[in-house]
């Protein structure tokens, strides 16, 4: 028997509302950049397919050498970011 999908299922769908990149990168210090936008294709690939591997992002435009350079910081990024909205979605804000 299969089970139908529930409305909880697709918790990752939404956008964070801030990312957790954005924590440690200014607009005059942005080193952590391009591992922020790898973290936010990670994010996109494993929404689409269910996880990433990094030769995914070659198709999203990263050369492999980026991929290489970034890849630990971004897919450690992007798993903080989708574990926050997963929770997010799972414990709803009590209203005061």
């Amino acid at each position: 028997m299969i089970a139908a999908p529930q409305p909880d299922d697709e918790p990752l769908k939404r956008e964070p509302s801030i990312r957790v990149v954005d924590l440690v990168t200014s607009d005059d210090d942005n080193r952590f950049a391009p591992a922020g936008r790898m973290a936010a294709a990670i994010i996109e690939i494993t929404q689409e397919s269910g996880w990433c591997l990094p030769q995914d992002l070659n198709a999203r435009g990263f050369t492999p050498a980026e991929v290489a350079q970034h890849w630990h910081l971004a897919k450690s990024l992007a798993e903080v970011e989708m574990k926050l909205m997963k929770d997010a979605t799972a414990k709803p804000m009590r209203s005061q």
